[in-house]
């Protein structure tokens, strides 16, 4: 990934862990896991890599909220770009999503 597409990754989950606090929740487990995992990656310019650091519900729970994220009107431009292309290969790397989300 990107430095941009690890950004709005960051972004975005950092929004789900927000979120659930503010309504007294627990913060999704997955976001927390995503954050981990973009923390301990060496950040790459311009190259997707062929590695796949999120497990299967990972990658589709990080999908929902990233083309959630990317229809929101205020979202900016370059960002949506960044998040459109993310689930575009997050599509391609995980076929089909885990049955708990099918």
């Amino acid at each position: 990934m990107s430095r941009t597409e690890q950004w709005v990754v960051h972004h975005v989950t950092l929004q789900q862990v927000e979120s659930h606090r503010e309504d007294g929740e627990a913060p999704p487990w997955w976001a927390i896991n995503a954050i981990e995992k973009l923390e301990d990656r060496p950040v790459e310019d311009g190259s997707a890599g062929t590695d796949r650091p999120f497990t299967c519900y990972e990658a589709w729970r990080l999908r929902r909220a990233l083309s959630e994220y990317a229809e929101q009107p205020e979202t900016p431009e370059g960002d949506v770009a960044a998040a459109v292309s993310l689930v575009r290969r997050l599509d391609e790397t995980f076929v089909e999503p885990p049955t708990a989300l099918g």
